[in-house]
């Protein structure tokens, strides 16, 4: 703050807002140094924009987690900033209370009803605020990516004459809350739009899938709509077996391990751990799904086309892959239509794990008539299907991972007060369901081996 506010005084002759830099204590003792300054200083009612920096960790990037309620800040962000990092789904989260949690940005909003943005460093999480947390391991990089993104922010906010009068909360007698959806691509670019538009999106894309989905049923009849279940049947046991297996492992570690958490140091033990027995477990139960889609397939072409034995034996097969397949862009379709329903932000992902596979699918794969011979499903149809949804979210569940480790450090305040096994069963559901949603699509291609 001290390097920005001496480079900012370089350009300050050309500002035409004044920029307050705060430096506050009392955050951990109940937020008291935010509420005294805006509550009591006689500066507080000129603020129109608040910018809150906050760690919960040491270093990596420093990235966006609560932005608004007016959405002229966000948007002025992702136009000028180098490198945006900044995920709607930390907000959601905030939001829906999981973490009993706060930052000074609260009282910027609720007490003194003003809009801004709330960034917070993420990485090394677990040694935050213990006797190991140490400056040396902030790497001089983090420092820069904040600094040259709130630079170029701060210039952008100093010269605009657009800001926003009044407070967010009360403008003209009118409530102001502007919701957006915002994410940053592999942090080179931040993708922002409107609540409205994403609205119009999701519904729009939920009756396509609905129309298409219906009319394949009506082609395919009675068994298409027996298949279809079938393959709800296969998606389920992959998240039943997929939990099964990861919380088994949560109940054991506390037993054979002298810590119930060993992956804290080590957040890549989290994949032996917890996310290979989920990838056993959802491909057994899609397994044992595709047994059950595949018999009663069989016996569906038993009834029509009079086929030699090996041969019915690969055209069921590969029908039973391709309804795997499909069974994707239904779970994926139920999520998007859940989180459009309650106006969740993070329904983009839900958006982005649908839509490009699906047209992968129908460029690649589909077919307008019902009578035809099944071809194996195309490896071009996976990658290009799942380019997108892996780009955008890849660094998101990353990230969700890291933060779990260190919300399980702090699990139990009163040491003894929980179970030892509670944390870890907790991070093993999150794993083994993060698991079937994402893996979906490429464990239907595993059959054809």
């Amino acid at each position: 703050m001290l390097e920005l506010a001496r480079v900012m005084s370089q350009w300050a002759h050309e500002f035409k807002n004044a920029v307050i830099f705060l430096f506050n204590t009392g955050e951990e003792e109940g937020l008291n140094g935010a509420h005294s300054f805006v509550t009591q200083h006689p500066w507080s009612t000129t603020i129109r924009v608040a910018v809150d920096l906050e760690a919960m960790g040491i270093g990596g990037r420093s990235a966006l987690f609560q932005a608004g309620p007016n959405l002229w800040a966000v948007e002025n962000f992702a136009a000028v900033a180098k490198y945006p990092s900044g995920q709607i789904i930390g907000q959601d989260l905030f939001a829906s209370g999981v973490f009993e949690t706060a930052t000074d940005f609260q009282v910027y909003t609720e007490v003194a009803g003003l809009s801004g943005l709330d960034f917070a460093y993420t990485d090394k999480s677990a040694v935050y605020h213990t006797k190991n947390d140490r400056l040396d391991l902030l790497k001089p990089g983090s420092l820069q990516h904040l600094g040259e993104n709130m630079l170029d922010f701060l210039l952008q906010t100093a010269s605009s004459t657009s800001i926003p009068k009044g407070n967010a909360v009360e403008e003209e007698g009118k409530t102001v809350h502007e919701t957006g959806v915002y994410f940053d691509i592999l942090g080179k670019y931040m993708v922002l739009y409107h609540q409205h538009f994403a609205n119009m999106l999701h519904n729009s894309v939920i009756l396509q899938s609905l129309l298409i989905w219906t009319a394949s049923l009506v082609m395919g009849g009675y068994p298409a709509a027996v298949s279809l279940a079938l393959t709800c049947l296969s998606a389920i046991l992959m998240l039943v077996l997929s939990i099964s297996f990861s919380v088994v492992i949560a109940f054991i570690l506390p037993q054979i391990s002298s810590s119930p958490v060993p992956y804290v140091a080590s957040p890549w033990l989290t994949v032996g751990l917890f996310a290979a027995p989920a990838f056993l477990g959802a491909l057994t139960g899609q397994h044992l799904g595709y047994i059950v889609l595949k018999a009663y397939l069989a016996n569906q072409y038993s009834k029509g086309m009079q086929l030699s034995p090996v041969h019915q034996a690969a055209l069921v097969k590969l029908e039973a892959e391709r309804w795997l397949f499909k069974s994707g862009f239904l779970q994926w379709l139920i999520l998007l239509a859940l989180g459009n329903y309650y106006k969740i932000g993070s329904t983009y992902m839900a958006l982005v794990w649908l839509v490009p596979p699906a047209f992968a699918y129908g460029f690649l794969e589909a077919t307008l008539t019902p009578v035809r011979l099944t071809r194996p499903l195309k490896l071009a149809t996976l990658l290009l299907g799942l380019a997108v949804p892996v780009l955008v979210s890849a660094g998101n569940i990353i990230r969700l991972a890291n933060v779990l480790v260190a919300t399980l450090v702090r699990f139990d305040r009163n040491p003894g007060g929980t179970p030892e096994w509670l944390g870890n069963v907790i991070f093993a559901v999150v794993i083994a369901v993060v698991s079937c949603l994402t893996l979906v699509y490429l464990l239907s291609y595993v059959h054809l081996s």
